[in-house]
C-alpha cells in the first residue's frame, strides 16, 4: 500500500500535465486563428487578395494595382514594415506624431481625390476662346521679350552681382562668369518668350512683364536675376496660342477650386490659433 501512493501520484500529475498542454495548445490555435481571421475580416476588405503581410499589417493587391508602383514594391513594403514593426517594438513612436502622419497622408489623398474630380468637370477651351484670352491679356500673349538670365547658388551672391549689374556691369559677361544656368556660355540668352510662357514655368507677373533689369527672383533651383533687352509682337502665334490655351485651362482650373474652398469654407468653422 505504501509503494501505491507514488504510482497514483505520477498518474495523475501526467494526466494533470496532458490536460494542461492540450487547454494551452487550443487556445494559442484558438488565438491565431482569430488574428488570421480578424486580418482577413476587417471591414471593407472581405474578399480582397492580400499580396504580402507582415504579423497583422497587411497589403491587399488592389492597393499595390492602385498605386501603380514599380517592380520589386512588394520586397520594400515588407522591408520597411519590419523597420516600423522593430521601431513600435523598441518603443520609438510617437503617438502624437503616428497620428497626425496618417492624418496629413489621409488629407492629402482626399484632396488630390476632389481636385481631379473637380478637373475632370472644366472644360477645356476652344480656339475661340483662346484668341480671346490672349486679345484681353496682350502683354502677356501678343508681345514676346527677349530674356536673358543669371542663376547664382545663394541669395548673397545674387545680390551682389544684382548691385553690380545696377552700376552698369555687362549682363551677357557678368553670366558667363557667374552664372550656373545651361546658357551661361551664351551670355545667359533664352530667347524670346512671351510673359505668359515664363508666368507658366512658375515665374510672378513682375518678370512676365519685365522690361529691363529685375529683382532677385528665388526659386527651388537658387537665385535668379533676369534682364529683357527688347519686346516685339509675336512671331510664332501656333506657339503661342498653346501657351496661352494652357494658362486659360488653369485659370479655368483655379477658379473652380477656389469655388469649391468658398463654399466649404461658409459651411465649416475655420481658425488658426497662435
Amino acid at each position: 500500500m505504501g509503494k501505491s501512493i507514488p504510482l497514483v501520484l505520477w498518474i495523475l500529475t501526467g494526466v494533470v500535465v496532458g490536460v494542461t498542454l492540450f487547454i494551452l495548445t487550443s487556445y494559442t490555435g484558438t488565438v491565431e486563428n482569430d488574428l488570421i481571421t480578424q486580418v482577413d475580416t476587417e471591414p471593407g476588405d472581405s474578399g480582397r487578395e492580400i499580396m504580402a503581410s507582415v504579423g497583422p499589417h497587411v497589403l491587399y493587391a488592389s492597393d499595390f494595382a492602385a498605386i501603380r508602383v514599380g517592380e520589386g514594391a512588394v520586397d520594400i513594403w515588407i522591408h520597411d514594415q519590419l523597420l516600423a514593426c522593430a521601431a513600435e517594438e523598441a518603443g520609438l513612436e510617437n503617438p502624437a506624431m503616428s497620428r497626425f502622419v496618417q492624418e496629413r497622408a489621409k488629407q492629402l489623398y482626399l484632396r488630390d481625390l476632389m481636385i481631379e474630380h473637380i478637373v475632370g468637370f472644366v472644360d477645356s477651351p476652344t480656339e475661340a476662346e483662346v484668341r480671346g484670352y490672349m486679345l484681353a491679356n496682350p502683354e502677356l500673349f501678343l508681345l514676346e521679350r527677349h530674356y536673358f538670365q543669371i542663376i547664382a547658388a545663394d541669395s548673397a551672391i545674387a545680390e551682389s552681382l544684382h548691385i553690380r549689374l545696377g552700376l552698369g556691369q555687362n549682363f551677357q559677361v557678368t553670366a558667363q562668369n557667374s552664372s550656373l544656368g545651361q546658357k551661361a556660355a551664351i551670355g545667359g540668352d533664352i530667347g524670346f518668350i512671351t510673359g505668359g510662357e515664363m508666368m507658366l514655368q512658375g515665374l510672378p507677373m513682375n518678370i512676365a512683364l519685365l522690361d529691363g533689369l529685375s529683382e532677385v527672383v528665388p526659386s527651388s533651383i537658387g537665385w535668379h536675376i533676369f534682364k529683357v533687352s527688347e519686346i516685339r509682337v509675336i512671331s510664332d502665334s501656333l506657339r503661342v496660342m498653346r501657351s496661352a490655351s494652357e494658362a486659360l485651362y488653369n485659370s479655368r482650373i483655379d477658379a473652380a477650386l477656389d469655388s469649391v474652398l468658398l463654399v466649404t469654407e461658409n459651411r465649416l468653422f475655420t481658425e488658426v490659433v497662435h
